[in-house]
């Protein structure tokens, strides 16, 4: 795998999954929910802003390294 491919995959994930801004919104939304006295639902919504894309980077990386040679 090209170095600067993997700078590429990470910058266009970055800006189609929006990496940059969803751990600060979800962290405001998390901390309000919690001055509240809601209750938060840590499992769908760390899985979706934390699992989800990493598994999506990690199936891609993947398939470069296996198939990029």
């Amino acid at each position: 795998m090209d170095f600067w491919a993997g700078i590429l995959t990470l910058v266009a994930l970055s800006g189609l999954m929006g990496w940059t801004i969803v751990p600060f919104t979800s962290a405001v939304t998390w901390y309000c929910e919690w001055r509240d006295g809601n209750e938060i639902n840590w499992g769908l919504d760390t899985a979706f802003t934390v699992a989800v894309p990493f598994a999506w980077i990690f199936s891609i990386f993947e398939i470069m390294l296996l198939y990029g040679n």
